[in-house]
C-alpha cells in the first residue's frame, strides 16, 4: 500500500499576492512523491503568513528599522544618522508652527526650496506629507508599527536605534500645536494684507479706516505702495489719509513693545516643569505592574484587560495634558524670541509672513 504523505508549502514573502513561490513548491513536492510511489492526500499552505509578518515585527520590537526609503531627516545612505540640513529645516518649520505660520505656508516655502523630499512626479507637495514629517514619532527615536508608537512589554514606548532630531518636549508641543488647528473647522486665514485695516477708526468721523493700494506706483518710484484711507465709498467722510509702511512700522513697533513686556511677565515660567510628572509616571508603573501580574499568574486575562483600559486611558489623558504644556512654554518662548527682534527685522518678518499666507490661501 502506498504511503499516505502530506505536502506543506510555505514562502517568506508573496508581494505581487499570486502565490507563484507555494505552487512550484506543490509541483516539486508531488513530483517527488510520485517518484517514490507516494500518496499526496493533503497539502498544507502556508503563504505569506507569516515569517515575514513575524519577523518585521520581532524587528520592531527591538527598534530596527525595517527598511524602505530613509524618512526625511535622515541621512540616504546612512539611514541611522541626521541629515544636517534637513533636520534644521524639520526644526525651522516647527518653530514656525509654534509661533502661527500654517502648514501650507511650510509646504510651500519646502517646494521652492526643494525640500522634504516630495514624491517623483509630484507638482506640489502634499499637505498631509509636511505634516507627517514634522510630527513623525521617529524625530524622538519612538519605533512606530502600522503607524502607531510602539509599546514594550514595560509600558513605555521603544526606542529605535536611530539618531533623534527632537527633544520630547519639542515634539509633543508641535503635535499638540497641529492637533488643536485641526479642531479649527473654519479653514479661513487670519493674515490681513494691511495690518491695522479694519480695526483703526477715523479720529473724525470714527469710521473703519482701509488700507488702499497705489495702482500707479512703479518700482523705483518714490511715491507710497499704498495708503490708509477713510473712504467715502465706505460711509467716511473722506478728511484723513496716512501713507502706509510709516504706519505699519508703528503697528511693528506697537506689537513689539507689547510682546517684549508678555516676554519678561512670562520668562520664570518658561523654566517651569510639568507638575504632575509624577503622576504620569506612577500610571505607567500600574500599567506595568498589571501586566506583570497576569504574566506571572497572579491575575487572569480577563482581570487584566478589565483593569488596563482605564489605566491607559489615564495614561493619555495625562500626556496628552504634558504635550499641552510643552505647546504653551514653546509658544511663549517663540514669541520671546520674536520680541528680541528690532522693529525692521519684526517688519520684514511681518510682511513676509503676510506674503506667504496670502500665496497659501490662493494655492491651498
Amino acid at each position: 500500500m502506498a504511503r499516505k504523505v502530506g505536502v506543506y508549502t510555505r514562502i517568506s514573502r508573496d508581494d505581487e499576492g499570486e502565490a507563484l513561490g507555494v505552487a512550484r513548491q506543490q509541483r516539486d513536492c508531488e513530483r517527488l512523491a510520485d517518484l517514490r510511489s507516494w500518496q499526496v492526500v493533503k497539502a498544507y499552505e502556508d503563504n505569506d503568513v507569516s515569517a515575514f509578518k513575524r519577523k518585521h515585527f520581532e524587528l520592531a520590537q527591538q527598534g530596527k528599522d525595517s527598511g524602505g526609503p530613509a524618512s526625511y531627516g535622515w541621512c540616504m545612505n546612512a539611514r541611522t544618522k541626521v541629515d544636517p540640513q534637513a533636520a534644521e529645516a524639520i526644526r525651522q518649520a516647527q518653530r514656525e508652527v509654534l509661533a502661527g505660520v500654517r502648514i501650507g505656508t511650510i509646504r510651500t516655502r519646502w517646494q521652492e526650496q526643494g525640500l522634504g523630499n516630495p514624491r517623483d512626479g509630484t507638482k506640489r507637495m502634499a499637505h498631509h506629507h509636511v505634516e507627517h514629517i514634522l510630527t513623525n514619532p521617529r524625530l524622538v527615536g519612538y519605533r512606530t508599527y502600522h503607524g502607531e508608537v510602539l509599546h514594550g512589554d514595560d509600558g513605555q514606548p521603544v526606542m529605535g536605534e536611530w539618531e533623534p532630531i527632537n527633544t520630547l518636549e519639542e515634539w509633543e508641543a508641535v503635535c499638540a500645536a497641529i492637533a488643536e488647528r485641526k479642531r479649527d473647522q473654519s479653514g479661513r486665514s487670519l493674515a490681513r494684507k494691511y495690518l491695522p485695516s479694519g480695526i483703526t477708526r477715523c479720529g473724525l468721523c470714527k469710521v473703519k479706516i482701509r488700507g488702499q493700494i497705489n495702482q500707479r506706483w512703479q518700482p523705483g518710484s518714490k511715491a507710497a505702495r499704498f495708503s490708509y484711507q477713510c473712504s467715502v465709498v465706505n460711509g467716511g467722510c473722506g478728511k484723513v489719509a496716512r501713507t502706509g509702511e510709516p504706519v505699519d512700522r508703528l503697528v511693528a513697533r506697537l506689537v513689539l513693545a507689547e510682546q517684549s513686556q508678555r516676554a519678561a511677565e512670562g520668562a520664570d515660567s518658561t523654566d517651569l516643569r510639568w507638575d504632575r510628572e509624577e503622576d504620569l509616571r506612577q500610571v505607567e508603573d500600574e500599567i506595568r505592574q498589571l501586566i506583570d501580574a497576569e504574566r506571572s499568574g497572579q491575575i487572569s486575562v480577563a482581570a487584566l484587560l478589565q483593569l488596563l483600559p482605564r489605566k491607559e486611558r489615564s495614561r493619555d489623558e495625562l500626556k496628552l495634558e504634558r504635550a499641552r504644556f510643552h505647546k504653551e512654554v514653546r509658544q511663549r518662548r517663540s514669541r520671546q524670541n520674536t520680541a528680541e527682534m528690532n522693529v525692521d527685522d519684526f517688519f520684514c518678518f511681518a510682511i513676509e509672513r503676510q506674503n506667504r499666507n496670502r500665496l497659501d490661501q490662493r494655492s491651498y
